[in-house]
């Protein structure tokens, strides 16, 4: 039966593509900025993206009108900028947490943005900006595609950045640096916890759709890694970011017929794909196994108009915004919308890219409370040494080979909440998975880059 409905989908794609006469090619395209000007509130208006048009975010001041500044290298002209004020709003989460706590005694916290466009090459001129600003540490790049040239520019100038983007062997392994430490996912142990959920199902074969970051590589192929070598990989598409046409892939993907899509897709990605994938009855003969599985960024939309394939889609979260029997969640989420609605006029619903920029704004800020002081050297050290905890957690660190945070991971089925307060998908959860349990092992790592031809750097005999 599965075959003959995926001949008859295939030839409705087919059919349809020749009376669009669409090529059936993603195009990419990105912008760069030229930066935010110097400070202002950023509550005093808002740019095109919906996010705040000022260069700087501040809670309060102490009685000198002196402010403990945090850089943060941010996306408000791009085609990402879409979610960005997800993302934001996370770190001014962190921002009114720290500084209704003191601050740094007395001294409150300040965050200075700069506008990378998710563009590379911009990443190098913008993080200098920011420390000629006067900051202590920077939270970013925002996307994994500008994570290794964020790696490059602080072991060059020797300054602590904390990316909030997912992780993936490029940083880790290609371009190692004390300075650069990770607060978001990691691909590596996504794709072992999707992998574990596949033979766990019983699916044989597999399609991957993706962007083409690192993190999106790494997904891939981490999971084949660990299924083996008799697994079926039937196909691979990698898209830019800015991507939203997805018909011929999905053609692609009904002909070959693969038990499940692995995906690397997020935020207009996302939508784009699967509304395209509803149109064509895609996830009638297959499911998705991802990350980000209950962001909100993915999903809102989606659910807003009923095209969203409840228990198809399956995967890596961090944040159980749903769970309200965890002490203080319920108010959590409802000061994240509460920031949503104050500094974007938008009460946003739960994000894992809000979480993951609020953990990388608590730990700089932690970080700083045990500084010796405030210099790059002083909060680098301070960064390796730091431990804080969240409602999620009793003890967040950086381990100190890599300077990848252990989290606490859910692995989800996203469906709809039957309780009816969530207009989004949440996660039915499969697994959970403590702090080290899927991360690789030191071991791991240095065996894989010896079978690349890297060279691995273990950044715990750096540390000082």
């Amino acid at each position: 039966m599965k075959k003959l409905i995926t001949l008859v989908l295939a030839l409705v794609m087919v059919l349809s593509l020749a009376a669009c006469g669409s090529t059936g090619t993603a195009s990419a395209g990105s912008s760069s900025s030229s930066g935010s000007s110097s400070s202002s509130s950023s509550s005093s208006g808002s740019s095109s993206s919906g996010v705040p048009s000022g260069s700087s975010t501040s809670t309060g001041t102490s009685a000198s009108g002196e402010t403990i500044k945090i850089g943060v290298l941010t996306d408000r002209s791009s085609a990402a900028a879409a979610t960005v004020k997800w993302a934001e709003a996370g770190a001014i989460l962190a921002l009114e947490e720290v500084n209704a706590e003191g601050g740094l005694n007395g001294i409150p916290f300040e965050l200075v943005y700069r506008d990378t466009g998710s563009d590379s090459a911009n990443v190098a001129q913008r993080a200098t900006e920011l420390v000629n600003e006067g900051v202590i540490a920077i939270l970013g790049p925002k996307s994994d595609g500008e994570a290794p040239t964020g790696a490059t520019w602080a072991e060059e100038n020797k300054f602590p950045m904390v990316t909030p983007c997912t992780m993936n062997t490029r940083v880790t392994i290609e371009n190692a640096s004390r300075y650069m430490f990770s607060c978001g996912f990691v691909a590596w142990p996504i794709a072992k916890m999707n992998a574990k959920y596949a033979a766990d199902q019983g699916y044989k074969s597999a399609f991957f759709i993706g962007n083409d970051g690192g993190a999106s590589g790494d997904s891939r192929d981490f999971f084949y890694r660990e299924l083996g070598p008799d697994y079926k990989n039937l196909g691979s598409n990698q898209v830019a970011s800015s991507a939203t046409e997805f018909s011929a892939i999905i053609s692609s993907v009904v002909g070959k017929d693969p038990d499940v899509i692995i995906g690397a897709v997020a935020g207009p990605n996302f939508v784009s794909l699967v509304n395209q994938g509803m149109d064509f009855g895609l996830w009638d003969i297959c499911d998705y196994l991802g990350w980000y599985t209950c962001d909100s960024t993915n999903t809102g939309s989606l659910a807003a108009a009923g095209n969203y394939p409840y228990g198809k889609v399956h995967g890596v979260g961090m944040w159980p915004f749903w769970m309200d029997e965890i002490p203080g969640n319920a108010e959590f989420v409802a000061k994240y919308t509460e920031i949503g609605e104050k500094y974007f006029n938008d009460p946003i619903q739960p994000s894992e890219m809000g979480f993951t920029w609020y953990l990388g704004i608590k730990a700089i800020a932690e970080a700083a409370r045990i500084a010796s002081d405030l210099t790059p050297e002083g909060m680098t050290t301070a960064l390796e040494n730091v431990h804080f905890k969240t409602l999620y957690a009793d003890d967040l660190y950086f381990r100190d080979f890599d300077h990848v945070i252990a989290h606490k991971y859910y692995y989800v089925t996203a469906v709809e909440d039957p309780s009816g307060k969530w207009s989004i998908p949440i996660g039915e959860v499969y697994a959970t998975y403590e702090g080290d349990e899927m991360l690789p092992t030191k071991e791991d790592m240095i065996a894989y880059a010896k079978e690349m031809g890297y060279e691995f750097k273990d950044l715990s005999t750096l540390a000082k």
